[in-house]
């Protein structure tokens, strides 16, 4: 476990490789899963916090961590993904997370393994299964078993923790931007998609939305450059990510804004990005950081 905790930060710089590094762990009945890695705080022995019992409406919610002093909210990912769960001294682990600046553990049976995974062999799901980002395989006691990264963004929405962005949109969105450039967006998540449309529409700016980085970057070789006002990415994305997006841009195309739209809020994947040169970093979802960054970078 500590070997697996202290490499955290040597396994974030992926990026550089044009590899992700996902965290796969066992979940009840031997179901594997995964999570990237740079979304991970921290690994942590469930025995060793204190949790206490939250009432709540919903099963997915197991309680309260106090986890290096903060309280942080534990889901049960088994009932989340419509699986039985197991007994709570049946879960050894917990998978301290940070997206969208909120704390959140997840209950896991046990760790197997940090792997590496370019970004070509990870296969978009979504469209099946709103709870799955994408599928891959993973070396298992010789054998490749089959093995699922969880939609994050879906399953803050289903424990409240974000809604359909029409209430914020109407919110925050004070006045149209009115540019006669376009903004390119990449984002794999259907929720954070629905969002990004309503923003887009209510501020009146002109945009094209694709599911993953290399669609996005297809499409900006095609378009004249002094039509592009700015670049919006997800960082964690299939076939081409976003820091191959951010880097391709930032290289060669300099004066054009790219801003980062991505749950994994960590210090160190910010620091990441901003070496790669990128404008700003929001939060995703954050429709008031949103408006006031595209006003801030599109109309300038």
């Amino acid at each position: 476990m500590n070997d697996i905790s202290s490499s955290v930060e040597q396994m974030t710089q992926g990026h550089k490789r044009n590899v992700q590094q996902l965290a796969v762990f066992y979940t009840s009945h031997n179901n594997i899963y995964a999570i990237n890695i740079a979304k991970v705080k921290a690994f942590v022995i469930k025995e060793e916090v204190t949790i206490n019992d939250t009432p709540s409406d919903s099963s997915i919610i197991a309680g309260i961590a106090t986890i290096r002093g903060e309280p942080v909210t534990l889901v049960n990912l088994d009932a989340w993904l419509g699986q039985q769960k197991m007994s709570m001294d049946e879960y050894k682990l917990i998978i301290y997370c940070e997206f969208n600046h909120k704390k959140v553990g997840f209950l896991i049976r046990d760790m197997l393994d940090i792997v590496e995974k370019t970004t070509e062999q990870l296969r978009h799901t979504e469209e099946t299964n709103s709870k799955i980002t994408y599928t891959t395989y993973v070396r298992v006691q010789e054998k490749d078993e089959l093995c699922t990264v969880f939609n994050a963004e879906q399953l803050l929405k289903d424990i409240g923790w974000t809604d359909d962005g029409e209430e914020a949109v109407n919110r925050y969105v004070e006045a149209p931007l009115n540019s006669s450039k376009m903004v390119l967006a990449a984002e794999d998540s259907g929720v954070a998609r629905e969002i990004l449309r309503k923003f887009f529409k209510k501020a009146n700016i002109s945009y094209e939305i694709y599911n993953n980085g290399a669609l996005l970057l297809q499409r900006f070789k095609e378009l004249d450059p002094n039509e592009i006002g700015m670049v919006l990415t997800d960082i964690e994305m299939p076939e081409a990510d976003g820091y191959q997006v951010a880097s391709y841009i930032k290289e060669n195309h300099s004066n054009i804004p790219v801003i980062v739209n991505s749950s994994m809020t960590t210090d160190a994947v910010k620091n990441k990005m901003n070496a790669i040169g990128v404008d700003w970093f929001i939060g995703k979802t954050d429709v008031e950081a949103l408006y006031e960054t595209t006003k801030k970078f599109l109309l300038k």
